[in-house]
């Protein structure tokens, strides 16, 4: 959700930038639909690519925590679960792969949806201005 939030709030100012071309646009010509058709395919770009890096930092993180986890605690010179306090010295890790998949296909789902509606938002404000001017 923070990723999908993230994502959201990039394209909504990336559509607020791109307000002076929406109305080149419409000047020009332009159907609602070719905007629409635009921004969605900016959506899903920033989508794909935030996914693709998302998803493996998130499996490299996962794969390699236990490293991470001793290294920083050699550098702080500390012990974060000393087998003296808690019963297991480490923190278990399983990662499933089919949450992974439903995790990104809602993540995918949601930022289409809101992107998608923020589209809509803009693109019919956009054309009443354009009428009454």
């Amino acid at each position: 959700f923070i990723f999908a939030s993230s994502i959201i709030s990039i394209l909504i100012a990336i559509m607020k930038k791109k307000i002076y071309d929406i109305n080149i646009l419409f000047a020009l010509g332009a159907k609602n639909k070719l905007i629409y058709c635009v921004f969605l395919w900016y959506s899903l770009i920033y989508i794909i690519f935030g996914i693709i890096f998302g998803a493996s930092i998130g499996l490299l993180i996962s794969s390699y925590f236990d490293k991470i986890i001793q290294n920083i605690e050699k550098f702080l010179n500390t012990k974060f679960l000393s087998s003296n306090i808690y019963f297991i010295d480490f923190i278990p890790i399983k990662v499933i792969y089919s949450d992974i998949f439903y995790i990104i296909l809602l993540v995918f789902s949601l930022v289409i949806i809101c992107s998608s509606y923020s589209i809509l938002k803009i693109i019919h404000k956009n054309s009443i201005k354009s009428i009454l001017s």
